[in-house]
């Protein structure tokens, strides 16, 4: 095509302008429009931008009669002046031409291609451009109206949804202000009632409200227990609080409880640790979550930092019921039973709270009872050897504590060590035990302890006295410091408040022995007596060694 052509509108075409239902399809229609007498097909193109649409839409439109070169388009509109004069005289309209007049062509023969001033029904591509004159104005715009929508459903459907769009926004914001200030303290009184009667305690709860991250949940704030509120809840979420607006029982999945201070004796008086069907079935909790459980024994002594999950029946009884320390030292296994809530309990590294004593494996199972805990079968390795035994915890007046057991091979530097470091001992201690106390707290327990130790040290050593050497001075000086070394050490040891009273004590030193009794005040302050025999190949010799000092610095001295 002829770059520099001007292409005008013919009458058809200024007409087609006019009634948006003649030429329907969306680029001829935009092209047509352009299309004025003055601009060639290059500048059109490049004012468009789409040459290929630009040339297409060209090609239609002269076919179609509504554009002519420039010249031709004059003589067009005196056709169609002498047409519009004849239009009474009916007369068939001859066909037009299917191929473009795009090229050099003469005027004449344009002029009797448009003589007859009508149009094809068709482009050459077969498409419908000007509806049959047989078709009357109304059908014309349904057809036009079919093809617009046709043309454009993209353009429809994004129109369609940028008009939902404000009205889904407004849905949604009004959903979310509704969630947030819906009254949710209405439910207050009726979930202090179900609690109740579910624990068997009075509830109150502080507020209620709603939480929407990390999920929906209903929020209870300050959960009270207990007549005199000894149990508090910080924070407890009900997850699917839509349940609550139906009827009863309540369902839920998940509740998760979090910061809980609640006593001992509390917790095995509900219903669902001992065993028992819950008072009510309004409200079910599959599951329940607990974080930062703080379990108090008594008025002064308290478990921390506990994390646990249970799961629940339907009828409101433990299926199972785990708990573990925040450092997942202690695992605990919780069921109920006839005698209370059975506890099996296993450890791995597990250091008591205040102390620095660590049991590397412990094993256990226990009975947690209202004002005391019992632990038995307890087999832990322990400062470096095996403990196994008994222990009873009980705080119905304040704090005691009674328990007993054998131990094997531990590490006397060890136990020193833990017990009594100004005491140096080496070797391997096994034997038994039986202890007890009492006090007002913890550290009052410990310190008021009172035990039975039956102790056997093999393979050993006494650092702070040197008794043979003692026996060899005669008396002529005195011995300090120095070791002793045994084969075995046998003695039964009383421990109490005040002092340490060791009786009974054997030595086997091959060549030595000795026999005697040491009294150790809580100062350090020791003061013995040992009854020493020195074998040699050819006489023996023996002597009493008086052993005095304040460890770790002791004497020795045969003299009275």
């Amino acid at each position: 095509m002829d770059s520099y052509l001007v292409y005008a509108k013919t009458p058809t075409g200024d007409e087609a302008v006019r009634q948006s239902t003649r030429v329907v399809q969306r680029n001829l229609r935009m092209v047509l429009v352009q299309v004025d007498g003055k601009m060639t097909v290059e500048e059109l193109t490049e004012k468009i931008g789409n040459p290929r649409l630009v040339l297409s839409a060209l090609r239609e439109l002269e076919e179609g009669g509504y554009i002519a070169p420039s010249v031709d388009a004059v003589s067009m509109r005196d056709v169609g002046k002498k047409a519009e004069a004849q239009s009474a005289m009916p007369e068939p309209a001859p066909p037009m031409s299917q191929f473009s007049t795009f090229g050099p062509k003469s005027l004449g023969a344009r002029e009797s291609r448009w003589g007859d001033g009508v149009a094809s029904n068709f482009s050459s591509f077969g498409k419908p451009i000007l509806p049959s004159p047989s078709i009357n104005a109304t059908e014309a715009s349904v057809i036009g109206d079919k093809r617009e929508s046709e043309l454009l459903p993209d353009r429809q459907g994004k129109s369609a949804g940028r008009r939902l769009l404000p009205g889904i926004l407004v849905l949604l914001a009004t959903l979310v202000v509704a969630v947030i200030f819906y009254p949710y303290e209405q439910f207050k009184p009726g979930l202090e009632a179900s609690a109740a009667r579910m624990l068997k305690t009075p509830v109150k709860i502080d507020s209620v409200s709603v939480a929407l991250f990390p999920s929906p949940a209903l929020k209870l704030t300050g959960v009270h227990l207990g007549e005199s509120g000894s149990g508090n809840i910080a924070e407890v979420r009900i997850f699917s609080p839509l349940m609550l607006l139906g009827n009863a029982p309540y369902q839920f999945g998940k509740i998760e409880v979090s910061r809980v201070r609640l006593p001992a004796n509390s917790l095995v008086s509900m219903p669902m640790f001992m065993g028992q069907e819950a008072g009510n079935q309004e409200v079910i909790a599959r599951k329940l979550v607990i974080e930062n459980l703080q379990l108090t024994l008594g008025d002064s002594l308290a478990i921390d930092d506990l994390f646990g999950d249970i799961t629940m029946t339907q009828d409101g009884v433990i299926e199972n019921a785990t708990f573990e320390s925040v450092d997942r030292s202690v695992l605990v296994n919780a069921q109920p039973n006839s005698q209370g809530l059975g506890l099996i309990i296993e450890g791995r590294a597990w250091s008591p709270a205040g102390s620095s004593i660590s049991f590397a494996s412990l094993q256990a199972k226990g009975i947690l009872q209202k004002d005391k805990l019992l632990i038995q079968d307890i087999d832990t390795t322990f400062l470096g050897g095996i403990l196994r035994g008994n222990w009873l915890l009980d705080w119905s007046n304040d704090l005691s504590m009674a328990g007993d057991g054998t131990y094997s091979r531990l590490d006397s530097r060890k136990v020193s060590d833990a017990f009594a470091p100004a005491l140096m001992l080496d070797g391997d201690m096994s034997g038994s035990v039986r202890l007890r106390s009492s006090g007002r707290d913890w550290d009052g327990l410990w310190r008021n302890l009172e035990a039975v130790l039956a102790m056997e040290i093999t393979r050993g050593a006494f650092h702070g006295v040197d008794l043979g050497e003692a026996v060899r001075r005669g008396g002529v000086s005195e011995v300090q410091g120095g070791v002793t070394k045994f084969d075995s050490l046998r003695s039964t040891i009383n421990i109490s408040p005040s002092r340490v009273v060791g009786r009974e004590i054997r030595m086997d030193a091959g060549m030595v022995t000795a026999a005697g009794q040491f009294n150790t005040a809580r100062n350090g302050e020791v003061e013995g007596v040992m009854s020493v025999t020195m074998q040699t190949s050819v006489s023996s010799q023996n002597a009493s060694v008086r052993v005095f000092g304040t460890l770790p610095n002791l004497s020795a001295t045969t003299r009275k």
